[in-house]
């Protein structure tokens, strides 16, 4: 039996009669003291995966530093876990066996790793950016890893049933920024109070901590900072305990919102509006209008804004939004066409009115208006 233990925030893990694990403990502190990962989250995540790993080896009655293919793949199957969780469990695993092949304890890794050649987009630069190893097992792609993106319609029918301002902005939030929701929950108050906006200034720089306590600005829209300070002067102070926190976002009770409070809120409000929208998704949203609007910019390296706006380690994760956003232009074009259509055939016929009506509709699939 493997025992998991945190103690301050770093993970020990033991075996029968809490005996240390020695090589386990090593690499998990290696993982902190190297810069692999810097987030608490993360490393919790290594050590829980990695203490299932061992207690599976314990029980086959196998010894983990001789592991070989067929006995990984047999651990494999008997994960009873999503793909993306299998996905990321080999890959935890990947780094755990490479550091020890480097500590020269273990002589080879279960693992047969290829070389793979991540590009840029070729209408982007033709270069290679980096070349990096995979393990033969990897990636188990499957239909549940495309990505989704709601609609500006569910978007904002999401927004509408929330039942409080504060719920309304955590929305809008992150529609218009595109942060992850822990980075929502983690705003500050001061940048948005302090914030010195011009008339003709369209956005502010904020900055965020993102995953491996990463920082990076993102901007914010100038329209969604004034909503934002207005909230936090005229509902947020009201709270019971605001005083005492320098959170952006907090709950009824006035201690920063966590995020199953925020999941419970999208949760609700979903029901109520008959959309499947979760925060992630708003993430993807963003994405998706952000890179056909800096696309049509002209800017030189649309892709590698959004990566920086994102805070994505790899280009090739934020690449998947390239055949999202063409897909877009595709439905509203023959969206318009078929409304045109409808006009010549008599069906329909066109006044100022619905001029404006079918304007308005382009605009808000378009950039999400």
């Amino acid at each position: 039996m493997i025992h998991t233990v945190f103690r301050a925030g770093a993970p020990h893990l033991f075996g029968a009669e809490w005996k240390t694990l020695l090589e386990a403990n090593d690499w998990l502190y290696s993982l902190r003291s190297e810069g692999s990962t810097r987030s608490p989250g993360s490393w919790r995540v290594y050590a829980y995966a990695l203490a299932d790993y061992l207690a599976w080896c314990e029980r086959t009655q196998l010894d983990w530093r001789k592991v070989g293919g067929v006995e990984l793949d047999g651990y494999l199957h008997s994960l009873d876990v999503a793909d993306e969780t299998l996905n990321h469990r080999i890959a935890i695993l990947a780094r755990f066996y490479t550091w020890w092949v480097s500590q020269g304890l273990v002589y080879g890794s279960p693992f047969q790793f290829r070389e793979t050649f991540v590009r840029r987009p070729g209408f982007l630069s033709g270069s290679v950016t980096r070349r990096v190893m995979r393990p033969t097992v990897m990636r188990r792609v499957v239909k549940s890893e495309k990505v989704s993106v709601p609609s500006a319609r569910e978007v904002w029918t999401l927004r509408a049933a929330m039942r409080s301002w504060r719920d309304e902005l955590l929305v809008e939030t992150l529609a218009f920024t595109g942060l992850r929701c822990s980075e929502l929950l983690d705003l500050r108050l001061e940048p948005f109070l302090s914030a010195q906006l011009n008339d003709d200034q369209a956005s502010l720089m904020v900055k965020v901590v993102g995953k491996g306590r990463k920082q990076r600005s993102v901007p914010f829209p100038a329209a969604l900072v004034r909503n934002l300070r207005r909230y936090a002067v005229l509902e947020r102070e009201h709270a019971p305990g605001a005083k005492g926190s320098d959170h952006l976002f907090l709950s009824a009770m006035g201690k920063p919102l966590r995020p199953s409070g925020a999941e419970y809120v999208f949760r609700r409000a979903s029901a109520l509006a008959g959309v499947a929208v979760h925060p992630h998704l708003l993430r993807h949203f963003f994405a998706c209008h952000r890179l056909k609007y800096l696309t049509d910019l002209g800017l030189g390296d649309p892709l590698g804004q959004l990566q920086r706006e994102l805070g994505h380690s790899q280009i090739t994760t934020t690449a998947r939004y390239l055949h999202l956003t063409d897909e877009m232009r595709a439905r509203i074009a023959s969206g318009h066409q078929d409304f045109i259509a409808s006009i010549a055939r008599g069906e329909k016929r066109l006044d100022s009115n619905d001029a404006a009506v079918e304007s308005q509709a382009m605009r808000r699939e378009l950039h999400g208006l």
